[in-house]
């Protein structure tokens, strides 16, 4: 007897020491992620990356260059591939008029040429620029330059006093006269080079601001298109209603995402063309999307349908289909905090139960499609078609766009799935929600890191461009939401889902749960916002 009460009592603290190194194992493996992501955060700001976003880098003659000889060419030089968008380039010669150049050539699309056949004299000469990015970012901007050589007659001609240009003054008649013969297309009226210098134009300017709410419509979309598919294909079990209220999430998504592309594509028109007038042309619309930027757009725009389409809700029961996140849980420990099922409960609850149910997905293979389409997307817009090397951005910029997403966007379904059956007087199952969603979590948290971290290294030079570059600020304030919303998956982690599985059904815990989700979820729409912001923001 005793020594069955011994043997009892061994095996308790057995049992006892277990539980507390299960208890442990997460945080430990925690802290090695958070020692291995710093390694290679240090890593990749320590090198620079192949290529920088499109800007303009340099000019001959330069900006406030004194030249004195006849320029009959002049060089602009930008950072990424460039092609001229809008007004192009336009030139404001010494007597106050508009001249295009005679021919504009580039062999790379990084060094543009503009040439003159009558060279520029007489005085200030400036030069105003609009070029787009591969991702039909719009770039503008201007300088200028004086050229202190006069005009000269060709050999054997001697010119009049009528037609000899005074050296001075772009209000000069005489000059105008001489001007406007040699360059019909050149404006009768003097152009002041103070004012022809300015670059903020009113029409992209609110191109700009709808091109950016276009993209907040298609990010917040596509958190939803992928992140709400991954949680009813993965994260939920339960009841048939449950599964169609998610999949309303992604017909929304997809609706968001099909609008989004529709005022991308236009203002995309309206920045490469130049005008509001070219949105009446099929034309100028076929010329902006034929770019890797205008193919990112009609992408979404397909994968919006369908997706907003084509999900069919179909459920059949858990147990007769495969589940991912039982396989997930098998392979590795990635639990949130469950070690031993309670007395009386079978080895696999709370991630399933026996009359739950699961999406049938097999019916909505279209749909599927559709959401496949939205994540592709954007690996051919944003700094992935302008940042080198193109494969690693493309495939990075996947794996960051898909585990992202699919952890957004299933905070929120949780906290919507939790509130809903609330809603219901129906039971919240919150630790069965909790525990399966920690394993779809833990894995898209450290994949979308890592692809962070990369898509870094990629974009910015050095580390000081991050507080020294819009992308890099606009970074950082998406790290800082990052962190809120990580905290608050931590917490949840750490204190409230323990306590849940010590007490499933306790109401208080259960609700305050669902409020730290809630946040988590708020934080991470808001860095959905941000990242609309840094697929277009320059690095530069």
């Amino acid at each position: 007897m005793m020594r069955e009460t011994a043997d009892d009592l061994g095996k308790t603290i057995f049992d006892d020491k277990m539980a507390a190194m299960t208890a442990i194992r997460l945080p430990t493996k925690a802290h090695c992620l958070a020692g291995i992501l710093t390694g290679l955060l240090v890593i990749t700001f320590a090198a620079g990356p192949a290529a920088a976003h499109t800007g303009f880098e340099s000019s001959s003659p330069a900006d406030s260059e004194v030249v004195d000889e006849p320029v009959a060419e002049i060089t602009l030089t930008f950072s990424g591939e460039a092609t001229p968008a809008g007004e192009g380039f336009v030139v404001l010669d010494a007597n106050g008029n508009l001249r295009e150049p005679d021919e504009v050539s580039s062999i790379d699309d990084l060094v543009w040429v503009l040439r003159f056949d009558e060279p520029l004299v007489g005085g200030e000469i400036g030069v105003r620029w609009m070029v787009a990015a591969p991702d039909a970012h719009p770039i503008s901007g201007s300088l200028s330059f004086t050229v202190t050589a006069e005009f000269e007659a060709p050999p054997g001609i001697t010119p009049s006093p009528a037609d000899t240009p005074e050296p001075v003054g772009p209000t000069s008649v005489q000059q105008a006269d001489t001007t406007e013969q040699t360059n019909p297309a050149s404006e009768t009226q003097p152009v002041d080079l103070e004012s022809f210098l300015e670059t903020d134009e009113e029409w992209p300017s609110r191109a700009g601001v709808i091109a950016a709410g276009a993209r907040i419509l298609a990010v917040l979309g596509a958190v939803l298109v992928i992140g709400a598919t991954a949680f009813a294909a993965f994260g939920l079990r339960g009841d048939t209603s449950d599964v169609g209220a998610v999949l309303s999430w992604v017909r929304r998504g997809g609706a968001l995402v099909a609008l989004g592309a529709i005022i991308e594509a236009a203002t995309m028109t309206v920045t490469l063309a130049g005008a509001w007038a070219s949105l009446l042309s099929l034309d100028e619309l076929i010329d902006a999307l034929w770019s890797s930027a205008g193919f990112a757009v009609a992408l979404r725009f397909s994968g919006g349908v369908l997706a907003a389409s084509k999900m069919i809700l179909h459920t059949t029961s858990a147990a007769s289909v495969g589940d991912p996140v039982m396989v997930a849980r098998q392979l590795a420990t990635v639990g949130a905090g469950h070690s031993a099922p309670p007395p009386g409960r079978n080895a696999d609850e709370p991630f399933v139960y026996t009359k739950d149910n699961a999406w049938d997905h097999s019916r909505s293979r279209a749909g599927l499609l559709g959401v496949a389409l939205v994540a592709v997307s954007f690996m051919f817009d944003g700094h992935t078609a302008s940042e080198g090397p193109r494969w690693l951005h493309a495939i990075t910029n996947l794996t960051h766009v898909t585990t992202a997403a699919t952890w957004a966007g299933g905070v929120a379904m949780l906290a919507l799935t939790i509130r809903r059956r609330k809603r219901h007087d129906r039971p919240t199952q919150a630790l069965q929600l909790a525990m399966r969603f920690s394993v779809i979590a833990t894995i898209s948290l450290i994949a979308a890191g890592v692809a962070g971290l990369t898509l870094s290294f990629v974009v910015l030079d050095s580390i000081s461009e991050a507080w020294s570059t819009p992308w890099g600020r606009l970074l950082l304030v998406k790290v800082a939401l990052v962190a809120v919303a990580a905290a608050g998956g931590a917490y949840n982690h750490r204190i409230v889902v323990p306590a849940l599985d010590r007490n499933p059904d306790d109401q208080p815990t259960i609700d305050r749960f669902r409020s730290v989700v809630t946040i988590e979820a708020g934080a991470l729409i808001a860095v959905a916002v941000v990242t609309a912001f840094l697929i277009a923001a320059s690095s530069a």
